[in-house]
């Protein structure tokens, strides 16, 4: 996975959560008020439950969003620890090649972010 997709789905994943998960509580407050308020337990059941499903819904996609955003960091970490691997392995043959007094090539340096 990369890192734009996984932002993508952090992105994607976290707004749904947040939308399914406020407009499922506003359902179950309206079934609550609507049990104060009328007679009729059909109504206010059916859409009490409907509501809870709503929530329960958003907090699930608001978790997979959560879980990409590890992944991300993950990305980011493994990225930067390979860097510094590659960067310390370079270095070490640069010393080698000037303790044996060798001739030193310097690699070019890559700007931007992968």
């Amino acid at each position: 996975m990369t890192l734009d997709t996984a932002r993508k789905r952090w992105f994607a994943h976290g707004t749904t959560g947040f939308l399914l998960f406020g407009a499922g509580l506003a359902v179950v407050f309206d079934a609550a008020f609507r049990r104060i308020a009328e007679a009729q337990w059909e109504i206010w059941v059916a859409e009490g439950t409907l509501g809870l499903c709503m929530t329960m819904a958003g907090l699930a996609y608001f978790g997979s969003g959560v879980r990409y955003l590890v992944h991300m960091d993950r990305i980011a970490e493994y990225t930067d620890r390979r860097a510094r691997s590659r960067a310390r392995k370079e270095r070490q043959q640069t010393e080698l090649q000037m303790q044996r007094s060798e001739e030193i090539r310097l690699k070019p340096v890559r700007m931007g972010v992968q």
